[in-house]
């Protein structure tokens, strides 16, 4: 793990350098987007139900 993790890091470093960070950071942004846009309809629904858990007032009161 300790020599893939140092490529890795490489080539994280290299790409950022290469790019700009602005490109690199809206590049990672727009393909987390992305991933989460693709989720199956179980996931989605799951999401939706957390989200609106979170919303909530009524779970924000305590006893």
């Amino acid at each position: 793990m300790g020599l893939f993790g140092f490529i890795l890091l490489v080539v994280i470093i290299l790409a950022i350098l290469g790019l700009g960070w602005e490109t690199f950071s809206s590049g990672v942004i727009s393909g987390f987007d992305k991933a989460l846009d693709v989720g199956t309809p179980v996931i989605k629904n799951l999401t939706q139900e957390a989200r609106d858990y979170v919303d909530s007032s009524e779970q924000l009161k305590t006893t």
